[in-house]
């Protein structure tokens, strides 16, 4: 669990984007797993408005999470969001990345793999 300074200092930082944002200072933002720190209801309640924020003051960047409810967001906004993947290709039980970005959603089950072969039965 993340400590509760590690979660204050992302919401200070949050906080400075967003008013740089509001103030519209030349920002191209990246983000990686929005609040974190947080229990999911509040993960996602909280990124999906901050998102939807960013989006109406026509701000530019890139958000990297493993959210497929903010992954989802693109169908509702196609003309401002795209969603974009690494993908990992299986042999036997080995993982094989390319490092090509790829359009859409990444559909492979990677983790499933991963947790099967430290011992987690699926």
């Amino acid at each position: 669990m993340r400590q509760p300074l590690a979660v204050y200092a992302e919401l200070k930082k949050l906080r400075s984007i967003i008013e740089a944002v509001n103030r519209r200072e030349p920002l191209f933002l990246l983000l990686d797993e929005i609040l974190r720190g947080t229990n999911s209801h509040d993960r996602q309640t909280g990124s999906k408005a901050l998102l939807l924020q960013l989006l109406r003051q026509q701000a530019a960047g890139i958000i990297a999470t493993h959210d497929l409810a903010l992954a989802d967001m693109a169908a509702q906004h196609p003309q401002h969001m795209r969603n974009y993947h690494f993908d990992v290709q299986v042999a036997g039980e080995e993982l094989y990345f390319d490092y090509q970005l790829k359009d859409g959603v990444c559909q492979s089950l990677n983790a499933s793999l991963l947790m099967k072969k430290i011992g987690i039965e699926l």
